[in-house]
C-alpha cells in the first residue's frame, strides 16, 4: 500500500526565510521521522506589515489573503506562518493572526513569531555555530540573561562574524545547524513555540 504524502505550506517575509524556513522544517521532519511530509515552496509577503494589515483582497493585504494564496497554490494539509515579532508582543500578535487565519480556512494552521527576529534563534545557538565553523573560533561568545529581550540581533551577529551578516546567505546556512534539543527550547520561548506548533500541525494534518 502506498503511504500518503502530506504537504505543509509556509508563509514568510524576507528573502532569507524563503530558504531558511523550509530547510528548518525539513530537518525537523527528518529528525522526527515524519518522512511522508513535504514542504511546499514558500509564499513570501513583501513585509510583515503586508501580513498584519487589515484584510484588503484588492491590495493583496492581510494574513487572510496569504492563507488563501497558499491554499490555492499548494493544496496543503497544514499551513505554517513564520514572522519576526520585532517590537510586537509575539504571543498576542500570533494569537490575533491565528484567529484571523482560521476565519478563512479549516486547514490546520499555525502562526509563529520569532522574538524578536529569526536571528534570535542563532544567538541561542552561538556555541553550536562556532563548533560548526560558522563563527570564528577566536570570537568571544557573549552570555545573554534573556536572549529574547536582545535587540539588534543581526548587528550582534555581524560583530561576532567580523563582517556584515548577510541574510540571504547566512540565514539558510546557519539554519542547517539549529538543534532541536532541550537547551535550545529553554533559551528561546519562540523557538519552543515553533517546535510545539509543528508537532500540533503534523498531528492535525494526519487526523
Amino acid at each position: 500500500m502506498t503511504r500518503r504524502t502530506y504537504t505543509i505550506a509556509t508563509i514568510v517575509e524576507g528573502h532569507g526565510e524563503v530558504l531558511a524556513v523550509p530547510l528548518l522544517l525539513q530537518r525537523w521532519l527528518k529528525r522526527r521521522r515524519f518522512l511522508n511530509f513535504e514542504i511546499a515552496d514558500p509564499i513570501r509577503a513583501s513585509s510583515v506589515d503586508a501580513i498584519t494589515a487589515p484584510h484588503e483582497e484588492e491590495r493583496q493585504l492581510g494574513i487572510e489573503h496569504f492563507v488563501e494564496l497558499a491554499r490555492r497554490i499548494a493544496h496543503p494539509d497544514a499551513i505554517l506562518v513564520v514572522l519576526d515579532a520585532d517590537d510586537d508582543c509575539p504571543a498576542e500578535l500570533a494569537q490575533e493572526l491565528l484567529t484571523r487565519a482560521k476565519s478563512v480556512t479549516t486547514i490546520p494552521i499555525g502562526v509563529v513569531l520569532a522574538n524578536r527576529q529569526y536571528e534570535t534563534w542563532f544567538l541561542a545557538s552561538l556555541r553550536t555555530l562556532q563548533r560548526a565553523g560558522k563563527i570564528p573560533a577566536d570570537a568571544k561568545l557573549p552570555r545573554y540573561a534573556d536572549i529574547e529581550s536582545e535587540q539588534g540581533c543581526k548587528e550582534k551577529l555581524s560583530k561576532l562574524l567580523g563582517r556584515k551578516y548577510n541574510e540571504r546567505n547566512d540565514q539558510p546556512e546557519f539554519t542547517r545547524h539549529l538543534l532541536f534539543i532541550k537547551t535550545m527550547k529553554s533559551r528561546s520561548r519562540s523557538y519552543l513555540h515553533l517546535l510545539t506548533t509543528l508537532e500540533r500541525l503534523v498531528s492535525e494534518a494526519r487526523n
